[in-house]
């Protein structure tokens, strides 16, 4: 980390507020300091990360590039409860805390009908799209040729109960957008 120069005190500030100016300049040049690391600008390889701007969901980020545009992202393979359905609050959170740490990795340059990239979240070595599987916070979209893994994920928070699948009679969002539509 590089040294923090302070910006010199402004022209024509009387004498007794240089001593405040100081310090509040310090203040936020150490606060800038350790916020910087949990925004970082690459992955361990290099790579350049994307920062995570907004969980709307379980399945569904706005991140911004390293281009600096913002992107929704719809997690690919994956179909999240919906925010009044049963799980679909506890889905948003586990996502937002996966997250929590600002950089990602987005693998996958296809996009949806409603004009998302559908893409595969990557922080360090985890595959966050399986881990919300693997947890129990979302089943595994079948719509196309559904990955293996996240098949095999899917079916041992099955058989363990994990997460919405401790409900005897979990609803598929599919099911759920279906009988409850979106409120215009």
């Amino acid at each position: 980390m590089r040294p923090v120069k302070l910006p010199p005190p402004p022209r024509g500030l009387p004498p007794r507020l240089r001593g405040w100016y100081i310090v509040t300049a310090a203040v936020i040049s150490a606060l800038t300091a350790a916020m910087a690391p949990m925004c970082p600008d690459r992955d361990a390889a290099g790579r350049p990360a994307w920062r995570v701007q907004t969980v709307h969901d379980g399945d569904t980020v706005t991140c911004i590039a390293p281009d600096g545009l913002a992107h929704k992202i719809r997690l690919r393979g994956i179909d999240a409860p919906e925010h009044h359905q049963p799980y679909g609050d506890a889905s948003r959170a586990a996502l937002a805390a996966k997250l929590a740490g600002g950089g990602v990795q987005v693998r996958g340059d296809a996009r949806d009908q409603h004009g998302r990239l559908l893409g595969t979240l990557w922080v360090g070595d985890r595959d966050i799209n399986r881990e919300m599987v693997s947890d129990g916070l979302a089943w595994v979209f079948g719509g196309f040729a559904p990955d293996d893994d996240l098949l095999a994920a899917e079916a041992a928070a099955r058989r363990q109960r994990r997460g919405l699948w401790s409900d005897p009679h979990p609803i598929a969002p599919s099911d759920w957008r279906a009988t409850h539509p979106p409120h215009r």
